[in-house]
């Protein structure tokens, strides 16, 4: 019995030694885990503080938030100038529907008018100021309801969240206005021009890129504007087509004085100028003449006035023209004694008429010229289909004019005249159809005038031979 409680209390503390090894074992594992991570993190901190770029923006970063705290708080007061702001200038609700407006300040168009603020306060914050934390306006407007020039005084006020300072001075102080209602006025350009060109050339009309210019400004300074003009000054005789480019406009009063005032805005301020020029040539004029004989001479019948005029064009283009043609003439409609024949002319293209002549007249001698008449009753179908017949009216015939110089006209007898018709178009029916005329003796120097026609009836054959025979059976 004894030896039993023995051994069980011997059992009893093997386990206990057993469970103090285990227990030992874990804590003595926890506690070498914990000692290993505080040595990596040891050593971490020690490269990153041994890193020069990472202790130098530390440094940086610890310095500037000393010195704001410091700026902020030890109470360090500076006087600054705060530049460049504009101005304002608000004018009574009656002055401004009467279109009344601050045109200029000191001299200067109000847009670009700008002042000077002395500020005084905290170095921080006065030092970070801007035009746009500052109103600077005129006093004393709400009187003003008529176009002059006042003066007012500039005050100053604080805009926006930034009020720990003070205002100490505007620059300028006092300012003079003008007011005036803003107008736009448009004004066609002159130019002035001293070119010239040698013999030979022709200078044609200078040409502006702009034709007109509009002026926006005061009322009272617009109204002086009678001209608007642009100098072309050249130096020496222009021998080709020559462009200046960018030449001021220039506006004048009534009495040629320049208008120059900052309140004025020109559009466009400046414009280019083209001075054409042309080679010279003098060349006849001319008329085309058809259904002429050959050998016709026209200078024997017909004059044209002028003769001759100058023109002008580019080089590459005067070269090709040798004359300038007034039109055509068809000699069959010219008639014994007839009246001139008004032409007019027309240009070739690129080509300049310097002699300002726009027509021509045909005006005809007939001194060594006769006309004949000859009356023809017999003419010829030719070209008529097969299976048709022709015939004219009774008594049909036509008085053939024949016009020309005497000593071929004289001897000319009807047996030389013929008459024929072109019926190759022609249908079974009646129809008036031209008559063309031949003159066996071949012309050199007269022709055939006027046109002729003739009735004409078709008919198909048979029915004309059916006709025929019946008649014959009637009789």
């Amino acid at each position: 019995m004894s030896s039993k409680k023995e051994k069980s209390r011997s059992e009893n503390v093997s386990e206990s030694e057993k469970t103090e090894k285990k227990e030992k074992k874990t804590k003595e594992k926890k506690t070498k885990e914990k000692k290993q991570k505080a040595a990596k993190k040891a050593f971490s901190l020690e490269r990153l503080f041994s890193s020069d770029r990472f202790m130098l923006a530390l440094s940086f970063i610890i310095s500037f938030f000393i010195w704001t705290v410091m700026s902020v708080n030890n109470g360090e007061t500076v006087n600054y100038p705060v530049t460049d702001i504009p101005v304002s200038m608000e004018l009574s609700e009656d002055a401004v529907a009467d279109n009344l407006a601050v045109i200029s300040v000191d001299g200067v168009p109000i847009d670009d008018f700008k002042t000077t603020v002395r500020v005084k306060g905290n170095s921080v914050t006065v030092g970070s100021l801007k035009p746009s934390d500052i109103q600077v306006y005129g006093s004393n407007l709400g009187n003003i309801v008529t176009s002059g020039s006042y003066s007012v005084s500039l005050m100053a006020r604080q805009l926006g969240v930034k009020n720990n300072y003070d205002i100490v001075s505007v620059n300028p102080s006092d300012v003079k206005i003008v007011v005036d209602r803003n107008i736009t006025s448009e004004f066609t350009i002159e130019a002035v021009s001293n070119a010239t060109s040698p013999v030979g050339y022709y200078m044609g009309a200078l040409s502006l890129s702009q034709q007109s210019v509009t002026v926006t400004g005061p009322e009272q300074i617009t109204s002086k504007i009678a001209k608007v003009t642009v100098n072309v000054d050249v130096d020496h005789e222009i021998e080709e087509t020559m462009t200046l480019t960018n030449l001021p406009v220039i506006l004048l009063d009534s009495d040629g004085n320049e208008i120059s005032d900052s309140s004025l805005s020109v559009t466009p301020p400046v414009v280019d100028a083209t001075i054409p020029v042309l080679l010279k040539k003098t060349v006849p004029v001319t008329l085309d003449i058809v259904n002429a004989p050959l050998g016709f001479d026209s200078s024997s019948l017909i004059t044209l006035e002028p003769s001759e005029i100058e023109i002008a064009a580019y080089a590459n283009t005067l070269d090709s023209v040798d004359s300038i043609s007034a039109g055509t003439l068809d000699l069959s409609d010219v008639a014994y004694k007839m009246d001139p024949i008004e032409y007019r002319l027309t240009m070739p293209d690129g080509v300049r008429n310097l002699s300002n002549v726009e027509s021509a007249e045909a005006s005809f001698n007939f001194d060594l010229y006769v006309t004949k008449s000859f009356v023809i009753d017999d003419f010829e179908f030719k070209n008529l289909a097969d299976g048709l017949t022709a015939k004219s009216t009774s008594n049909a015939k036509v008085i053939v004019r024949i016009l020309g110089e005497r000593d071929e006209v004289a001897p000319l007898t009807t047996s030389d005249v013929s008459a024929w018709v072109d019926l190759s178009d022609m249908k079974v029916g009646t129809a008036i159809v031209p008559v063309n005329i031949s003159v066996d003796t071949p012309l050199t120097k007269s022709w055939v005038y006027g046109s002729y026609s003739l009735t004409v009836t078709v008919e198909d054959e048979n029915s004309t031979s059916r006709s025929s025979s019946s008649q014959t059976d009637t009789g």
